[in-house]
């Protein structure tokens, strides 16, 4: 049976570096939706928010094209974005009847997310890509964790993490489990 980790949750939790950990230490297939999407974003272009919104459709439509591949071939994979409500119903539908999931689904304090954003954008020179349109005032940053965090996840097995600080990185007791997952 195919095994699939999903990585999900809150905007700046670290999702991105911990699956890129996870795929280096097992040595299993990684896609990211935002490395997807700045390939996308450097070889169409985008000139406005709609075509940007247009690069993310694509980046997950790519996604879900591989995943279904992957699931083909009976290999493990890791899937990383912060995942909708539609994504996940089609996560669950391509993965229902030969599959095995764990989604990890990370939070966090939302003042701690918020600083982390905004350092994020102001220091770190992210891809244009990347560059959330109004997410920059602090109401409006809350707002859109509250509704990331009413998706329902029931249908998988869901790890959560509570990442207000980087320790589970560094967390062998869930490296382990992780590993159990995606090779027994």
């Amino acid at each position: 049976m195919n095994k699939v980790l999903i990585i999900t949750g809150d905007l700046a939790t670290g999702k991105s570096t911990y699956a890129n950990i996870l795929s280096e230490k097992f040595n299993t297939l990684l896609l990211t939706k935002d490395k997807i999407k700045e390939l996308l974003g450097d070889n169409i272009g985008f000139s406005n928010r709609e075509e940007n919104l247009k690069l993310s459709r694509a980046s997950l439509a790519l996604m879900f094209y591989v995943l279904k591949e992957t699931i083909k071939v009976d290999l493990p994979i890791i899937l990383e974005a912060n995942f909708k409500k539609d994504d996940i119903t089609t996560l669950y539908n391509l993965t229902a009847s030969n599959s095995k999931v764990l989604v990890l689904n990370f939070t966090g304090k939302d003042e701690i997310l918020y600083q982390r954003f905004m350092n994020r954008i102001n220091n770190e020179g992210r891809h244009i890509v990347h560059q959330s349109a109004g997410l920059t005032n602090v109401n409006k940053f809350k707002e859109y964790l509250a509704k990331g965090r009413e998706i329902d996840l029931s249908q998988f097995k869901v790890v959560n993490i509570d990442a207000s600080d980087f320790n589970y990185q560094k967390d062998e007791i869930l490296f382990k489990n992780i590993r159990d997952f995606l090779y027994e």
